[in-house]
Order: C-alpha cells, then sequence, then structure tokens
C-alpha cells in the first residue's frame, strides 16, 4: 500500500453510521459536563428514548465511546453509562495506528519528533505540555521494557487484514473478499471478523458492502477517528490554551516552512480559495475559516505526521478557545493577506517571518485569556 496524504479539506468523507454520531454526542456531552469521572449518564434504555435509537444502534455507540475509554457499562441493578478517564496509553496506540496504516517514513517521524523537542514554552516553570508529550509518545521508539498489553482476537486479525492488504499492493476499490470468505481464511468467528473489520472501517482503511456485488473494499484512510479522539483526550486532559499555543505554533511554523518552500500553484490556488472564506469571515465564524486556511498548509507540508497533529490541534483550538474580538479582525486577516501575497511572490523567508509574527500575536491573545481566567 503506498504512502498516503491526508485528504484535503473539504473533500468527500466516509458516510458516518448513526452508531458513530450517537457516539460523538454522548462524548460531546462528557465534555460539556466537565469530564465528571464516575457520574452515571443513563441506562441503556435512557440512552435509547433521548436518541430514538434501536438497541443494536445504542451499543454500537457503546462500543465506540468504549474504544475511546470515555466510559463504560455497569451492569446490574443501578447501573447504567459511568464516566472514565480515558486511558492516555489507548490514544498513544491509535495515534501509532494510524501513522503505521499511512506508512509515514521513519525520517518523518524523526522530523516531527526534532520539531516536537525544540517548542518554545510559554512559562519555562509550567508543567509538562501534554499535547507535545503525546505526540513525541507516539512518534518515538518505546523504550524501557515495559510491556504491550496483549491484544484482543479482533485487533490481531485487524493488523493481520493491514499486513495482507499492504503485502499484496492492494489499491482502493479492490474487493478482498466476502465475510464468510475472511471469516474463513483468518479462522475466526463472524462476530470477531465484524469486530476487527468495523475498527479498520472507522479509519476507512474498508468500506463492507452488502448485496450480490457485495464484499469488503479497500478504501484510502482518512484520519477523522483518529482526530476525534486525539481531541477527546486533550479535553480530558484540560489542556491549557497556552499549552495549546506551544504544541500548535511550532508544528504550523514547521508545516509552513515546508509548505512555503515547495508550493505548487495549484496549492496556491487552493489556498487562495481559502483565504477568501477568511477575509469575509465574521467574528463568530473566523476561527473555522482560520483552521480551514491553515489545513491546506498543513496537508501540503509534506510530513502527514505533522499534517495530522496539527490537525488533531484545529479540531481542539475552536471548542475552548473563544472567539476573537471583532476589532482586532482587520489586523488579523491582513497578516494572512500578506503571508498569501509573499508565499505568492517566492518570498518564503520573508513570509515564515510574518507568520512567526502572527503566531507571536495569538501567543499574546491566549496569555490574556489565562489571565482573566485567573489560571496563571
Amino acid at each position: 500500500m503506498a504512502a498516503v496524504s491526508l485528504p484535503l479539506a473539504g473533500a468527500k468523507r466516509r458516510r458516518r453510521k448513526l452508531g458513530e454520531i450517537v457516539a460523538e454526542r454522548i462524548v460531546a456531552d462528557i465534555v460539556r459536563r466537565g469530564w465528571p469521572e464516575g457520574e452515571m449518564l443513563g441506562t441503556e434504555a435512557d440512552f435509547m428514548d433521548r436518541y430514538r435509537v434501536s438497541r443494536a444502534t445504542f451499543r454500537e455507540a457503546m462500543r465506540q465511546i468504549e474504544g475511546l475509554g470515555a466510559a463504560a457499562m455497569r451492569r446490574g441493578a443501578g447501573g447504567g453509562l459511568v464516566v472514565k478517564a480515558p486511558p492516555r496509553d489507548g490514544i498513544v496506540a491509535s495515534l501509532r495506528t494510524w501513522l503505521s496504516m499511512a506508512q509515514v517514513s521513519s525520517n518523518a517521524l524523526v522530523d516531527v519528533a526534532e520539531v516536537l523537542r525544540r517548542a518554545q514554552r510559554v512559562d519555562l516553570h509550567a508543567a509538562p505540555n501534554q499535547a507535545i508529550a503525546l505526540f513525541l509518545a507516539a512518534v518515538e521508539p518505546a523504550g524501557g521494557n515495559k510491556q504491550e498489553p496483549a491484544r484482543k482476537l479482533s485487533e490481531c486479525v485487524a493488523q493481520r487484514i493491514i499486513k495482507d492488504i499492504d503485502t499484496a499492493g492492494a489499491a482502493p476499490g479492490i474487493n478482498l473478499g466476502s465475510e464468510d470468505e475472511l471469516r474463513i481464511k483468518y479462522g475466526v468467528s463472524r462476530a470477531v471478523l465484524r469486530e476487527a473489520l468495523r475498527s479498520l472501517e472507522l479509519h476507512d482503511l474498508v468500506r463492507v458492502k452488502t448485496g450480490a456485488r457485495g464484499g469488503v473494499l479497500v478504501h484510502a484512510i482518512d484520519p477523522g477517528y483518529t482526530i476525534e479522539i486525539a481531541s477527546t483526550w486533550l479535553h480530558y486532559a484540560r489542556l491549557p490554551v497556552t499549552h495549546l499555543w506551544e504544541a500548535h505554533s511550532c508544528l504550523a511554523e514547521a508545516a509552513f516552512n515546508r509548505f512555503a518552500s515547495h508550493a505548487s500553484q495549484a496549492d496556491i490556488a487552493d489556498l487562495e480559495r481559502a483565504f477568501t472564506r477568511l477575509a469575509d469571515a465574521s467574528a463568530s465564524h473566523y476561527l473555522v475559516a482560520a483552521n480551514a486556511f491553515h489545513e491546506i498548509i498543513a496537508e501540503r507540508c509534506g510530513n502527514s505526521a505533522i499534517a495530522l497533529f496539527v490537525r488533531i490541534l484545529l479540531k481542539f483550538g475552536p471548542e475552548v478557545v473563544p472567539q476573537p474580538d471583532p476589532a482586532f479582525l482587520p489586523r488579523i486577516k491582513n497578516a494572512h493577506a500578506l503571508l498569501l501575497a509573499e508565499i505568492k511572490g517566492g518570498r518564503p523567508e520573508t513570509a515564515t517571518a510574518t507568520f512567526y509574527e502572527l503566531f507571536q500575536h495569538a501567543r499574546r491573545w491566549l496569555e490574556g485569556i489565562e489571565r482573566q481566567q485567573g489560571r496563571r
């Protein structure tokens, strides 16, 4: 399987199943509640009634929520869905899985690790930055003699399918066979196979098609699920906004340096379209429009690990950062216009200086937010 790039902003994504949507809404509710560990959110019947879904759909949602580590179903009298602390090791493993599926090279992993280790700290005496530590754990070789937790059978089968796709060089659209054929090939039950396939479906590596001409079809992987679960963990970790800046600024600057030095005409045209939306955005829509602009830069920087981590932070940022003051919007938009002009004019060094100043302005803004919140 050839190395892949992240899907472009606005590219057609896999249509999500109802269970995924329900799972996302439940996790969003947990985040809004401030992640109250140990609190029971309701029974299976409560959730089926609240979301008007079948037991099968809710249980599919539960499998995903338990996979995230966000909550677990307590059985028996007085039982229900109980909020948990998501396991960091599970999030690191998911990041590693995506990087492996995307065949990110060892050189690219070394590159992003060096960027993260050089990250500028707002406060040298502050606690370690958990976003940076999370990303480093995903790209650096596991150290020490720590034993990997035993894998479930379905996880082993999923890894075998990934390896077989890679070995066969299977291109998107290739049919790997029916469920019955794969069940026999891997010597597992239908339930185990379906659990393995579901994990691959979440990453959009395969799509299961029913009917006479159905089967398990190879597809191009999508980072959406990985981005979602990593963003969920950052919510749980209550990452300070200045720590968000520390992680984002070093990665975004690295992405921009690489993008500015080799941007094609097609890249610039896409960036111009994103800038048009950014220039027209009101304060309430500005962060979303700005993220689309910076997402293109990250996706085209030539390092899929950097792009993935930037997109995780772009997903997390608007959920914890307030909208900008309308009085400052013209200045920020002008800085983006200057960035675009310098890239088009083939002046990457000047563009990098402008980009750096833009993020220093963001730093001062976020430090002010933390002071107002009394966090420092």
